[in-house]
């Protein structure tokens, strides 16, 4: 045999040993199937659109009456018998000036109304007897008249040195120091109730449709939540509604009034939040469910669908939905969804059916 008759038949061999090779190495020719890839994805259980319609303001508490209350006149400071932190009841005294001064002035204002009294009586005998004119005689009658005015207002002076409560509450802090001179209408003492509390917070203008738009305040729900006390909250009632945004944050200021449970202590100036929903009516004029709408896909047919995550085989399947409105990051689903139901929210343009998922940890 020639050589070159001999190499076809080499090549043959080498060819045949190599598969015979590679057959031993997969288990006597069985093939060997790639694992099944399970993909993680972000789901949700589908429930009431009460995202659409709930929000989350932040804000800090206030006392609904507070006022820092100040004497009428002017004076040093005599007692100061209150501490901060003291509830008192209204008509409680807070300060007292020196009287001293205001004791001399009223003195001086009784004399001279003393002296006019007799001054005026006389004159009214002497009118009698035609001994006087008329013309003096009312000279005397409104001399008379003016010092009694001058002693009510030196009495009221007198008065103004006692400085009391307005209203029943608590000294939330002392703005002066004993035995120091004070001017008039100068503030004294901060004095606050805080039986009932609100919380101020800034509404985007996207926010402010909240409830029936025809009503002076929308009806909301409304609950406080104090950042002190995390497993708590208060219902709420909106107050106030301001309809001028402000020029620099192009917010609204709103009001919220609540009173806090007895067995916790909420003080004004601590962090909060309200959570703020729509009245039932609203919510049940839009039925449907809230989803992220990212979990929305549009197909080629241009019609929206999600995909449904059945809970035993945890298989997806591309459903198509209807979708409605559309508030910040959710969209309302009007129809294609069943409370309960799972839904993938996230790889959703990934995802193809049949394909098994897992839960994405948190």
């Amino acid at each position: 045999m020639s050589p070159e008759g001999g190499r076809p038949r080499i090549r043959e061999g080498i060819v045949a040993l190599a598969l015979a090779a590679a057959l031993a190495g997969c288990g006597g020719g069985e093939v060997v199937e790639a694992p099944e890839v399970i993909r993680p994805i972000k789901m949700m259980e589908v429930g009431p659109a009460a995202s659409l319609f709930e929000r989350e303001f932040p804000g800090r508490v206030e006392a609904t009456l507070e006022a820092q209350v100040g004497f009428e006149v002017a004076g040093r400071l005599a007692a100061l018998p209150v501490a901060e932190g003291q509830a008192v009841r209204k008509g409680q005294l807070l300060a007292r000036l020196d009287p001293a001064d205001f004791e001399a002035r009223r003195a001086a204002a009784e004399a001279d109304l003393n002296a006019a009294q007799a001054d005026f009586a006389r004159y009214e005998e002497l009118l009698e007897k035609d001994a006087v004119s008329k013309r003096e005689y009312e000279a005397r009658r409104r001399n008379f008249e003016v010092a009694q005015a001058q002693l009510q207002i030196v009495q009221k002076a007198l008065n103004d040195t006692r400085l009391v409560a307005p209203f029943r509450g608590r000294v939330a802090r002392k703005l002066v120091d004993d035995y120091q001179s004070v001017s008039a209408k100068q503030p004294v003492v901060l004095l606050q109730d805080i039986s009932a509390l609100e919380i101020r917070v800034s509404v985007p203008e996207a926010d402010l449709a909240l409830g029936d738009p025809t009503a002076p305040i929308p009806e909301v729900d409304a609950r406080v939540e104090v950042t002190s006390f995390p497993d708590r909250s208060f219902p709420a009632r909106l107050a106030e509604i301001s309809t001028a945004a402000d020029p620099v944050t192009r917010t609204f200021e709103a009001t919220f009034a609540f009173e806090p449970e007895s067995d916790v202590r909420v003080l004004p100036g601590m962090t909060a939040r309200v959570r703020v929903s729509t009245d039932k009516s609203a919510r049940q004029a839009s039925a449907g469910y809230a989803i992220p709408s990212a979990a929305t896909v549009v197909g080629d047919d241009g019609r929206a669908y999600v995909w449904k995550v059945d809970a035993d085989s945890m298989q997806v399947s591309r459903a198509p939905v209807e979708l409605g409105a559309l508030r910040q990051d959710d969209v309302l689903v009007e129809s294609g969804l069943v409370e309960g139901e799972l839904v993938a929210t996230s790889g959703v343009h990934h995802l193809r059916e049949g394909m098994r998922v897992r839960r994405m940890a948190p």
